[in-house]
């Protein structure tokens, strides 16, 4: 049963969002004290300290979708995207030492800057293109799910909520700067992590005192394989503990390395040390983060599985619960309901300003700069008129995600689809002297159009995860099914089309994997039959040291090249002029 909304939720949820924006604001007015260059706009003048950018880099990943999209999905599909932890404890140190020093030595704002120095223009703009699809539906996502969450426990029509999200989050990113936008995400992570904290508390206190604690079954009662523990190599079955560990490499590398949100923060550091240390720490907050909306997922499998609220008709969509739970059941604890939708539109406007701000930086400096001047008040207008037009592209998207799949799933398919070819490239940039702009182009551009196709199919006509059994064998006394035919909506086998074609069969996170895979493989070929190994001195400055020291050692890279990136010590001695130059070989 749905309480009315207490006046402390609503003074709760205004006074911490309007502490939250004045920071923003603070920051985006003094400004007088230093000079308003691109630098400063969005790098924070390269001076901000390790705990405030892995504050921001927490609050940039862990958006709404974690902590509404997320819960709801270990619900309903079960706890193994939790085994997409395990590749963070190798990524980490491939982030920290392969790719930010590359980037940080080079002194870039975009990581499109690093591949027009790398493959040319036109490849910088195909990049662009990726990261475009990319950052839209995570913006677009991340706003249904605050939307959701706002209306559901505030019982505001759903329309409205995503709108007035959406706005908001667009006007706070047009107005605000880099370094008013790091230390409001400062701010929200702590709420962030506060937020599924809330919920996990209550469930401990009512399991334990609650007055219907006798209708649930123990904790242990409960069969681990089927939520956590399926290890089958089927190929076509996206929950299993390898398809989430290997499927989840591509995207958690896009997300914690060569994503152009995470690299401003790199960017931004101090010195490359104070750099690779905000990776580790940013990275840490989040694997904890993570693991906790995992525990919140397995209290809400606890609280809810013999009284569905899905099968009760109390909810239309699974992205709903943990909105449903808040209005329910924190809604007689003054201001908890208030504090979780803080916590939960504060991952949202922090994921979606970054995301918003993100594409208009590097559309601006990618796509218009090189072909473009623009005054210094000019250049002001242009960015403006970029997220405001950004943030409203992802507004209007975010209004039919429901008409698609849940949240998460969503978001999930297609971020592992581009993710796929968009770090592919970035391994045979910073990995292979050899691969050359023919040999990228080609293959980002084939594999992204197979990844599309089969992600056409998939929607289309591709199997579905099957969903966690669960009834309505202990609801309370009081509570009555709305629709007596509820229970024919939830399927807990797999949903299989006949005569489907075996590319849609293929799990959207294996098919992440083998197109990260596939990209670096036929871009070497092809580099390799188009001289590319004749031009890997060209390209040394600009690859990884430790790739150098390891193609020397195997007697693959001549030593005269492999000498000519160890001139003054560091990897990244190429400077941003030499763009033309080098593009023009295209």
């Amino acid at each position: 049963m749905v309480r009315d909304v207490h006046l402390a939720e609503y003074a709760v949820f205004g006074i911490l969002m309007g502490a939250n924006l004045a920071v923003g604001l603070y920051f985006a007015l003094n400004r007088r004290s230093r000079r308003m260059n691109s630098d400063e706009a969005f790098l924070g003048s390269r001076t901000l300290g390790i705990v405030p950018l892995s504050l921001s880099i927490l609050a940039t990943l862990v958006s709404a979708i974690g902590v509404v999209g997320f819960t709801a999905h270990f619900y309903t599909y079960g706890l193994h995207w939790l085994w997409s932890l395990v590749p963070l404890l190798f990524l980490v140190p491939v982030v920290s030492r392969i790719v930010v020093p590359v980037f940080y030595n080079l002194k870039i704002t975009s990581v499109f800057e690093y591949l027009r120095l790398r493959f040319g223009n036109k490849m910088g703009i195909i990049a662009c293109f990726i990261n475009f699809v990319i950052s839209m539906v995570l913006g677009a996502v991340s706003t249904f799910a605050a939307g959701v969450a706002i209306s559901t426990a505030f019982h505001f029509p759903s329309l409205w909520s995503i709108l007035a999200t959406g706005a908001a989050c667009t006007i706070y990113t047009a107005f605000g700067g880099f370094r008013g936008v790091i230390w409001t995400d400062a701010m929200q992570a702590i709420l962030i992590l506060v937020c599924p904290l809330t919920v996990v508390i209550k469930i401990i206190y009512d399991s334990s005192y609650g007055p219907d604690v006798n209708l649930r079954r123990p904790v242990d009662d409960v069969d681990i394989q089927p939520y956590f523990l399926e290890a089958s190599f089927d190929l076509t079955k996206e929950e299993n503990v390898w398809a989430c560990i290997f499927g989840s490499i591509a995207p958690n590398m896009y997300r914690m390395g060569v994503g152009q949100m995470i690299v401003q923060r790199y960017a931004a550091a101090k010195s490359l040390e104070e750099a690779q240390s905000t990776v580790y720490l940013g990275n840490t907050l989040f694997f904890v983060t993570f693991a906790l909306l995992g525990v919140v997922g397995m209290s809400l499998i606890y609280w809810y599985r013999d009284c569905d609220p899905f099968l009760l008709g109390a909810i239309s969509r699974v992205d709903q619960l943990v909105p449903y739970y808040v209005g329910t059941r924190l809604s007689g604890f003054p201001g908890f309901s208030g504090l979780f939708l803080t916590g939960v539109v504060s991952a949202t406007l922090s994921t979606v300003s970054s995301a918003i701000n993100s594409l208009a930086a590097t559309f601006y400096i990618d796509v218009l700069l090189p072909y473009m001047s623009f005054s210094e008040d000019q250049a002001n207008m242009v960015t403006k008129a970029l997220a405001f037009g950004f943030g409203a592209s992802m507004t209007l998207l975010a209004i039919i995600v429901p008409y698609l799949e849940s949240a998460v799933r969503l978001f999930t398919i297609l971020q592992s689809s581009a993710a796929g070819p968009f770090v592919g490239l970035y391994i045979l940039a910073l990995a292979f002297p050899w691969a050359n702009s023919k040999g990228a182009v080609t293959s980002t551009i084939l594999v992204l159009a197979l990844q599309l196709w089969a992600l056409i199919g998939k929607f289309s006509s591709g199997p579905r995860p099957p969903k966690m059994a669960v009834t309505l064998d202990s609801c309370p006394a009081n509570f009555t099914r709305v629709d007596g035919n509820a229970t024919l909506a939830w399927t807990t086998h797999e949903q299989r089309g006949e005569n489907v074609f075996p590319l849609y069969m293929l799990s959207a996170y294996w098919g992440g994997f083998f197109s990260m895979v596939l990209t670096v493989v036929v871009g070497l070929l092809i580099s390799v039959m188009t001289g590319g190994g004749e031009q890997a001195g060209r390209h040394i400055g600009l690859t990884s040291d430790v790739f150098i020291r390891f193609w020397k050692r195997l007697k693959l890279l001549p030593d005269s090249d492999a000498d000519s990136n160890s001139e003054d010590g560091k990897t990244g001695t190429v400077q941003l002029n030499d763009i033309t130059d080098i593009s023009s070989n295209w």
